[in-house]
Order: C-alpha cells, then sequence, then structure tokens
C-alpha cells in the first residue's frame, strides 16, 4: 500500500482527552472526521439519516468491518514532551490581581475540566501539545475514488472549520492540513488542493459553503447509497449539516498581535455576551460582578423559557442547580453548543482573528422522548423549554457583536 503523507501543524493547545499519555491518537482524528462527514452528506440525504449511515459506514467502517481507509500518525508527543497539567502555560499567563487578566479569559472558554486557578495565576489541569508541534498524518486511500475522495474531504473540513482533541468548539485543538506527499485520489482532489486555506478563504464567509471540491464530493455520495424517496432536503436534517440555509459566520471585527490575545478577547465578549446583566450585589466573589438573565428570571423565578441553554447544555449554576436535557426520567444528556470558535491568522497582515460559525439544526431531536429540566435542592424543580429559534436568536446575536457596527 502507498501511504500519503500530510503535515498537521497544532495552531491552537491541542488536549487529547481520549489518552493523555500521547499528544492524539488516530481514535480522535477519525471522530473528528466522522463529525465533518455527516455534516457535508446531509446535504444529500438530509432527514434520510439510515441512509447517510450506511455512506458513514462505507467510507469509515462499522463495528463490523474495519475502514478501507487506513491512518496512521507519526512524530506526535509522549508525555514527557507535552506541557504537563499544573505546569506554566504562557496563553494563560497574566496577574491574578490585576482588573484584566487575560489569562482569566482564556481559561474561560478552557472550562473548569481544562483549567483551575492556583496562588500563581491560571494554569491547566490536563496536559496538552504545544502550538507548532507538527505530526504526520499517513493515509492509505483505498483505491475507490468515491470512498477517498469523501474520507479526504472529511479531513479537510476538519482542519478548515473544527480540530481534533477537546474544546475544538472554543478553538482549541485546530491544526493546518498540509499535503507533504503520496497519491491523492482521482477526483475533485486531483485539481484542488486539500490544504488548510489562509485567510483569506475566511474573509467573506457568512456561512459554511459546500463548493469546489465538497460540491463534487456530495455528487459521489448517491453512488455509495441511494438517497431514498421521499427525503426531505438539507433543511431539515436533523444533525449538523453545511450549507447557506443550515449554518452561519462572521469574522470578528477585532484582531491581535497573536492568537493568546485573540482568545482573551473572545473569552471576555462571550462572558459577558451570556451574563448580561448586574449581579445586584457589588460583590459576590467574583468579577465582574454580572450574571446570565436566566438566573433571575428561571433558576430562582418562574419562567419556564430558558434560551440561555440553546449555546450548549448543562448549564450548572452555583448551589447545584442545574439545566440539562435527559432521556426519560433518569438519563442525562449533553447538548454541545451549535456555536463554534477559530482562531485564524492573517498572514497578509501578520495577525490574528475570531472566526465564528453556528450550525442551526434542531436543538433536540423531535420524537425520541427527550426533555430539558431544571434540578436542584434550592430551585423549584420543572421543565424548562429550548426552541430552534432560540439556536438561531442566540447565535445571531453572538455573531451582531463581534461583526461591529456596519460599515
Amino acid at each position: 500500500m502507498a501511504w500519503t503523507d500530510f503535515q498537521l501543524t497544532v495552531t491552537t493547545p491541542l488536549f487529547n482527552d481520549d489518552d493523555p499519555t500521547v499528544g492524539l491518537r488516530v481514535s480522535s482524528v477519525r471522530g473528528a472526521m466522522r463529525f465533518w462527514f455527516r455534516a457535508l452528506a446531509g446535504t444529500v440525504y438530509g432527514s434520510g439519516v439510515p441512509a447517510l449511515a450506511r455512506a458513514e459506514q462505507k467510507v469509515f467502517g462499522s463495528t463490523e468491518e474495519a475502514s478501507p481507509v487506513r491512518l496512521r500518525l507519526a512524530n506526535q508527543p509522549t508525555a514527557r514532551a507535552m506541557i504537563k497539567a499544573g505546569e506554566p502555560s504562557s496563553f494563560l499567563a497574566g496577574d491574578p490581581a490585576e482588573d484584566y487578566e487575560p489569562g482569566k479569559w482564556v481559561a474561560y472558554l478552557l472550562g473548569q475540566g481544562h483549567a483551575a486557578k492556583r496562588k500563581s495565576g491560571w494554569v491547566t489541569t490536563r496536559p496538552h501539545t504545544r502550538p507548532n508541534h507538527r505530526f504526520t498524518l499517513k493515509v492509505g486511500f483505498s483505491g475507490d475514488p468515491a470512498v477517498d475522495s469523501l474520507a479526504l474531504a472529511s479531513l479537510w473540513a476538519a482542519c478548515t472549520y473544527g480540530g481534533f482533541g477537546a474544546r475544538t468548539r472554543k478553538g482549541f485543538g485546530n491544526v493546518h492540513l498540509t499535503h507533504k506527499g503520496g497519491p491523492l485520489p482521482e477526483g475533485p482532489w486531483q485539481d484542488d488542493s486539500p490544504d488548510t486555506p489562509g485567510f483569506d478563504h475566511y474573509r467573506e464567509l457568512d456561512h459554511l459553503p459546500v463548493d469546489g471540491p465538497l460540491k463534487a464530493c456530495t455528487d459521489l455520495l448517491p453512488g455509495l447509497v441511494p438517497v431514498p424517496e421521499g427525503a426531505d432536503g438539507p433543511g431539515v436534517a436533523p444533525q449538523p449539516t453545511l450549507g447557506a440555509g443550515n449554518t452561519s459566520a462572521v469574522l470578528a471585527d477585532f484582531t491581535a498581535d497573536d492568537w493568546e490575545a485573540v482568545a482573551a478577547e473572545t473569552g471576555e465578549r462571550y462572558r459577558r455576551f451570556r451574563a448580561s446583566v448586574p449581579h445586584g450585589s457589588p460583590d459576590p466573589g467574583y468579577k465582574p460582578p454580572i450574571k446570565t438573565p436566566e438566573y433571575g428570571t428561571v433558576i430562582h423565578g418562574t419562567d419556564d423559557r430558558f434560551p440561555l441553554g440553546a449555546l450548549g447544555l448543562p448549564v450548572n449554576y452555583k448551589g447545584g442547580a442545574k439545566v440539562t436535557a435527559y432521556k426519560g426520567e433518569r438519563d442525562e444528556l449533553r447538548r454541545a453548543s451549535p456555536l463554534w470558535f477559530r482562531f485564524i491568522k492573517n498572514e497578509h497582515e501578520g495577525t490574528w482573528e475570531l472566526f465564528s460559525f453556528a450550525f442551526h439544526n434542531p436543538f433536540l431531536p423531535a420524537d425520541q422522548g427527550l426533555s430539558t429540566r431544571l434540578t436542584g435542592k434550592q430551585v423549584d424543580s420543572r421543565e424548562v423549554y429550548i426552541t430552534d429559534e432560540n439556536v438561531r436568536e442566540r447565535t445571531k446575536a453572538w455573531m451582531d457583536l463581534v461583526r461591529g457596527p456596519e460599515s
């Protein structure tokens, strides 16, 4: 088998929670590729989920049959070469005594599971691979042009919009893909580079498009698995799906000299976006003294509408109150945020910018016995409601905020 080599250059810290002893696992790469395959294939199969699943298995395999496309990783760091949990990280630097503490806002994006405050400042609580480290991803294509082209399309999308490891939706685990050698699949990728595009690709996007080689790859899908009769279009696909009607995107109006400063600005703006009302107490024990509107109207009020949840579940509050989704009475579910951040380098100016995008698929799958509930010993536990319109409104409000005044 002839192997095709791709270089993966880490651009933001990569947290491989699957296995903290190595920088990245093939399973993490393959998992991200599967997500972006479904986002692409949804534009063809729409609500035909069984057909989409069969197409995914043709490319990535199943429990009964291995994927015809093989993946290998080389040059990845082991635990000795990675930044260990608790070690100082430049992107969390800052004096905790200062009013403006950049590391605090980057830590806010990382979340409590990956960052914590110590006396000396903020630290990561899990090991990670530092930016600029380079992996080699070796791909053994199957020889089937459709399967191979779709696998490469999935890898391209994962490296162009997403990432690998944990917290990719908040801008971590971003990588840059570069074809270094070896054969490419017959078809779309013979004429178009599979390398991660530069800044100009993101500059004018108002959604995640399906054009160029991606469009040519979608044309191959019906040959793998026919589109079922009566399948609705991509506008009603239950899973995240690419395209003008299914996504929105914007490049923010602020820049900085490095990704860390852009991440800090993003983190502070996102916190103020979510917690948009004064706390009520001038000193609640944290800064700034702000809270989410829903803390008063829902958690300690009587309103059953919870639009904040459209940005992801669960949402946890002080005192043990929590809003999350359930299947049945006891099975708790997560609902990942539909809003994604990616930190982009403008190679023309030498600066960094924030690229935000969102998926508009249904908030929770219909007809599966799912509900969203507020629980906690000190609150009125009850069902609360989050609508698909909340997803569109909240993500649009964020994009309007970072877009800045219209020129």
